[in-house]
């Protein structure tokens, strides 16, 4: 039983945040704003537990009626897991702006944006959720722009991109369907794909749209150019929650073509050697964006560049699970959305720390914090094992459902992509963990303190789960059977079972417990120090000299970067940016053409117009 009125559950999920943001913009005094980016960031949370057994027992509907429209909103078991996600993110992400934020401004578009998601997971019509998308969008672009234009830029375009292709593949629906509303619109295309009602090029065109929609936010490739800008150029702990949980946006809507139109789908394209056509199409994005973010990772000197790129590969897992099209590829792509969430999120929070207590961004400019931020230090080893998908964290129990998943639909190359893209997870997260944590530090670093203690309550809210899910990840597959109304992963609390395996993670705890124990003691009553040579270091067959410095700090992954260097001369980013001053320049060209401020030159205009609209019949 719910202690808040069912009519209630929906209005305080999605407008406590936005008027407190409002609020704390309007009043934007050091601790009124905190006190109010508090209530508008863990009302969601409270609310969304508070509703847990109501929406067991069946979905809550709220609807809200205009002299236009009516929008309609919904909490399911599906929607209350991806809004629970979020507001958990939610509730990290405002601690985290206590400390890092000092402006009403970040605060409003912040807590806009968890307005935004939260109406995007719970509307129940396209009307609702075309609105809650705009609004999220625009909120987080405004927190880009603040920081960096070209960034914001770069945002922006993409993003109108989307959203016009979204706009046009719902007219599309309606025009064939009459309807908006999620059940009329899924009940629609399936008494029109049952009556041969729609062409192949028509379903085909809309599934592109929608593909470009719901791929420039989740940031699949090769629409992600705008990720790693955007979240690295704006409050480190507001991209707690713009990498957590605003780009499972996207996520959820590749899960809703499923639900709304994937019978059309499936008739219009078919199969591919067995497997669902449009799924597959889905998959092999997913796997792609998963391979080359996770070595664009690798590469990047900058920490805020190589979580921004790791954000895009971790959500192309959640794309490649939901392409597989199998209820366990389902199961492992909903399981991920929460572990990304609280693991991505705890690395953004870690992030903000430690650019908060140094001012820097770079690994060169780090070393030795583990001393000076020890709490911080412990939260980031947690997202380092979770990331790299180490057991016993969450981590790798999303990761290993998502690998079963691809395994059981033989879809080997899909398999490989997440082993190779979870390696070279660990490649970067080592590099992280070693230049920041461990080694030398900078002497202009001996006065760094530990992270304020609102940033420690941000990341132990994230941490947490990502032990306790990992622990017992049968609390979450136990919640995602429900959701699908049988049982697509068995087991218990601390053991999973499929079809092709199973795994049992508190043996797995158990067994690295003592092994830790046993290598501790070693350690401390077997370990010899042994004194070696300075000039004894990894230098990859090169001569030791300052242009070519392999030192973990810098340059590490520089023969990478040279086996690449053909691959990475082929970028998207430049192809747009080289796009966009085409347009310009074609534009300044019609402008100068066409407004040249020659009145005959107007008449002419004029003239041809009405000509044309005269032998069209208009005139």
């Amino acid at each position: 039983m719910s202690f808040i009125p069912a009519d209630y559950i929906i209005p305080l999920l999605l407008f406590v945040p936005a008027v407190s943001g409002v609020l704390a913009w309007l009043f934007d005094v050091k601790g009124i704003r905190e006190i109010l980016g508090l209530i508008g960031g863990l009302t969601p949370l409270t609310v969304i537990a508070l509703a847990y057994n109501t929406v067991l027992n069946g979905p809550i509907s709220y609807t809200i009626n205009t002299r236009v429209f009516t929008l309609t909103f919904q909490l399911s078991t599906l929607t209350w897991y991806f809004a629970a996600v979020a507001a958990l993110v939610a509730s990290a992400m405002v601690f985290g702006m206590v400390s890092t934020s000092g402006s009403g401004y970040d605060w409003m578009f912040a807590l806009l944006s968890v307005t935004g998601v939260l109406g995007v997971f719970v509307a129940n019509d396209f009307i609702s959720f075309f609105l809650f998308w705009e609004l999220m969008t625009f909120a987080s672009f405004m927190m880009v722009l603040k920081r960096n234009r070209h960034a914001s830029l770069k945002y922006f375009v993409l993003s109108i991109i989307g959203a016009y292709s979204m706009m046009l593949a719902i007219a599309m629906i309606y025009a064939k369907t009459g309807a908006l509303d999620f059940a009329g619109v899924r009940q629609g295309m399936y008494l029109l794909t049952a009556t041969h009602g729609l062409s192949k090029a028509y379903v085909d065109t809309i599934y592109v749209l929608f593909l470009l929609a719901f791929g420039v936010k989740a940031g699949t490739w090769p629409l992600h150019v705008w990720a790693p800008d955007a979240y690295s150029e704006t409050d480190q702990s507001y991209t707690t929650f713009f990498s957590g949980a605003l780009s499972k946006a996207g996520a959820y809507g590749f899960l809703l073509l499923y639900f709304l139109i994937g019978v059309s789908l499936y008739q219009a394209i078919g199969t591919f050697h067995g497997h669902i056509g449009f799924a597959y199409i889905m998959a092999w994005i997913g796997a792609i964006t998963v391979v080359v973010a996770s070595f664009l990772a690798v590469l990047q000197e900058d920490i805020r560049k190589l979580f921004a790129y790791s954000s895009v590969g971790q959500v192309g897992y959640i794309i490649l699970a939901f392409g597989l099209g199998t209820g366990l590829g389902f199961a492992g792509g909903l399981f991920h959305v929460l572990s990304h969430a609280v693991f991505k999120g705890l690395f953004w929070l870690v992030t903000a720390a430690i650019i908060l207590r140094t001012g820097k961004t770079e690994f060169k400019d780090f070393g030795g914090l583990a001393e000076k931020m020890p709490i911080t230090f412990a939260m980031g080893l947690i997202a380092v094992l979770s990331l790299a998908g180490i057991p016993p964290m969450a981590g790798f129990a999303s990761k290993w459902l998502i690998y079963e998943a691809a395994i059981s639909a033989h879809m080997p190359l899909v398999a490989g992509a997440i082993f190779l893209g979870s390696a070279l997870a660990f490649a970067y997260v080592v590099r992280f963990l070693y230049s920041v944590w461990f080694g030398q530090r900078p002497s202009d670093l001996e006065d760094v303190q530990e992270a304020p203690l609102p940033l420690i309550i941000g990341m132990a809210i994230l941490a947490i789960p990502n032990i306790v899910f990992g622990v017992a990840p049968g609390l979450v597959t136990e919640y995602i059977n429900k959701i699908f109304g049988t049982d697509i992963v068995g087991g218990n609390y601390y053991k999973l079972t499929t079809p092709t395996g199973t795994y049992n993670a508190l043996t797995v705890t158990l067994l690295l417990i003592v092994g830790l124990a046993i290598a501790g003691l070693i350690y401390l009553y077997g370990a010899r120090a042994r004194k070696i040579p300075v000039t004894n270091t990894y230098q990859s067959g090169n001569p030791v000299t300052n242009e070519f410095n392999l030192s973990m700090r810098k340059n590490f992954y520089r023969p990478l970067k040279e086996a690449l260097g053909s691959w990475l001369k082929i970028s998207f980013d430049r192809f747009y940016e080289r796009v966009a001053r085409m347009s310009e320049d074609f534009a300044d060209t019609l402008r100068e053409g066409l407004y040249n401020g020659n009145v005959q030159s107007y008449a002419w205009y004029l003239a041809i117009i009405l000509l044309v609209l005269a032998l069209w019949g208009v005139l």
